[in-house]
């Protein structure tokens, strides 16, 4: 009985070692993890060039109180509006220049009155959509940040152990990098979208447009949930 237990030691550290990974196949499971990681298609990048896009469409829909003229003489009066402006931005840069010669001779006021400045309700509706998403962002960012710093660190100690080369390193690093760098790029256009658009409104206000102290608050608003997010971030 004993013989049979002396031999089937040899048998069951064979199968044993035979069924261990290789150090290079740890080093493949390893780096195909971390790349896998790097590569993957981030759903946060995707969630905050959706918002740096909501928040462009606000400049657009408050931008006609300021190029109001210039806009209705690049893109015809009798298109002009609130609901129409996206499709008359380029025309309206063309238009400014023009808008500046007419502000001077008679008539301006008669050609301004015929523009809509700035729709509240339109506004209002862009704003609330671009709310919704700047809340999507600030509540997955803080989660994707910290699963990159475990892959970061992760990163550094299987270059450290040799489980991984320097090339996988570098380049999984170097995703992690320009991840974050899109992301804060994102969130800085938001943050200068919202700077503008409540200026507009501002402006608006100014001028004698009543019924826009919540929108002027809530670009304010948005403009520091940006700005705040954009400081989580650390750029590698």
């Amino acid at each position: 009985m004993r013989s049979k237990s002396i031999i089937a030691a040899p048998l069951v550290l064979f199968a044993l070692t035979a069924c261990a990974p290789s150090p290079d196949a740890h080093s493949s499971r390893f780096q195909g993890t971390t790349l896998s990681f790097a590569a993957q298609p981030s759903q946060m990048n995707a969630q905050a060039v959706a918002l740096s896009e909501m928040s462009k469409r606000i400049v657009v829909q408050t931008t006609l109180k300021g190029a109001g003229i210039g806009a209705a003489l690049g893109c015809g009066l009798a298109v002009v509006s609130a609901g129409s402006a996206s499709n008359c931005v380029a025309a309206a840069a063309a238009g400014a220049a023009t808008g500046a010669v007419v502000g001077h001779i008679k008539g301006k006021q008669k050609v301004a009155r015929q523009i809509e400045k700035i729709s509240p309700s339109n506004v209002v509706r862009t704003l609330r959509k671009t709310n919704e998403q700047m809340a999507l962002v600030r509540s997955s960012l803080p989660a994707r940040l910290a699963a990159q710093e475990q892959m970061l660190s992760q990163l550094e100690m299987q270059r450290a152990t040799g489980t991984i080369d320097q090339d996988t390193y570098v380049s999984a690093r170097n995703a992690i990098a320009a991840e974050r760098r899109a992301l804060a790029q994102s969130l800085t256009e938001t943050e200068a979208n919202a700077t503008q658009a409540a200026a507009n409104l501002q402006a608006a206000k100014s001028e004698g447009q009543t019924g826009l102290d919540w929108h002027i608050g809530a670009t304010s608003k948005l403009k520091a949930e940006a700005e705040s997010a954009r400081s989580s971030i650390s750029l590698l």
